[in-house]
C-alpha cells in the first residue's frame, strides 16, 4: 500500500496472517537520530445499553525512529510495532450480530516543503492541496481480515491524516491485530512529524451499535 501524503510519501507492504492475528509489514524511507519510544498500554471500555461491555486495547506499542536512508533533513523514517485487541464481555440481554476491529496510523507534518511537485496521478501538493484518497479493491486475508493494497492521500500541511492499515471481523468474543515492523517514510516535511497508532472496536447487537476507539501516545519521529 503506497500513501502519498501532500508530497510526503509512505509505502506500506502487507505480508501475512498468522495464528488468527493480522501481521503487517511495511516498507518505505525517512528519519532523524535513532530513538526507541515505548508507549504505555491503553484500554478503553464502554458498556452497551443492553448489558454488553466493548473493550479496545493498544499494547506493546513501540516507535523506533532511525536515521533516514536518504540522509535528508526533509525526510523522516521510523519502524512501528503494536498489538490491537478488541473484546466483548458481559451478559447482554440480546445477541451480538457483528464486531469489527480496525487499526491504523494518524500522522501530522508541520510544514510542506515540496514546492508544488506532483504526487500520485493528479493531486498537486503544497499549502493549498486538498484531501484525496484512491485505492485498489481490498485483498481478503483468511476470510475475516482485509487490508487495502494502495491508498493515495494528499493533505494540507499542518493537518492530520488517518492511514487505515486493516480490519478484522470478530469471529468470537476476542479479536486481535498484530502490527509488526511498519516502516513509516515521510518526505518533504520541514519540522516535526508526529505519529500515533489507533484501534477501533465496533459491535452491533439487536438493540444498539457501539464503537470504542483507543490511541497510543503521540511520538515525534
Amino acid at each position: 500500500m503506497a500513501v502519498h501524503w501532500g508530497g510526503f510519501t509512505l509505502k506500506l507492504r502487507f505480508l501475512a496472517i498468522c495464528s488468527g492475528l493480522l501481521t503487517i509489514a511495511c516498507a518505505g524511507a525517512g528519519g532523524a537520530s535513532a530513538e526507541l519510544v515505548r508507549s504505555p498500554d491503553h484500554v478503553v471500555t464502554k458498556p452497551t445499553v443492553d448489558g454488553w461491555v466493548a473493550q479496545a486495547s493498544l499494547v506493546n506499542v513501540v516507535v523506533n525512529t532511525v536515521p533516514n536512508l536518504a540522509q535528508s533533513p526533509w525526510s523522516r523514517e521510523a519502524f512501528i510495532d503494536a498489538t490491537a485487541l478488541g473484546q466483548v464481555t458481559g451478559q447482554g440481554s440480546t445477541g451480538i450480530k457483528s464486531g469489527v476491529l480496525r487499526s491504523g496510523l494518524q500522522l501530522g507534518c508541520n510544514t510542506d516543503v515540496s514546492s508544488g511537485l506532483q504526487a500520485g496521478s493528479s493531486a498537486s501538493v503544497g499549502p493549498n492541496a486538498s484531501v484525496s484518497i484512491s485505492q485498489l479493491p481490498s485483498a481478503s486475508l483468511g476470510g475475516s481480515a482485509t487490508v487495502s493494497p494502495q491508498i493515495q492521500t494528499t493533505i494540507k500541511p499542518g493537518a492530520i491524516t488517518v492511514i487505515p492499515l486493516g480490519e478484522r471481523i470478530l469471529e468470537g468474543a476476542l479479536g486481535a491485530s498484530d502490527l509488526t515492523g511498519i516502516q513509516v517514510h515521510v518526505d518533504n516535511c520541514l519540522g516535526p512529524v508526529s505519529v500515533r497508532v489507533y484501534t477501533q472496536l465496533s459491535i452491533s447487537s439487536h438493540v444498539s451499535d457501539t464503537t470504542v476507539t483507543v490511541y497510543s501516545d503521540p511520538t515525534t519521529i
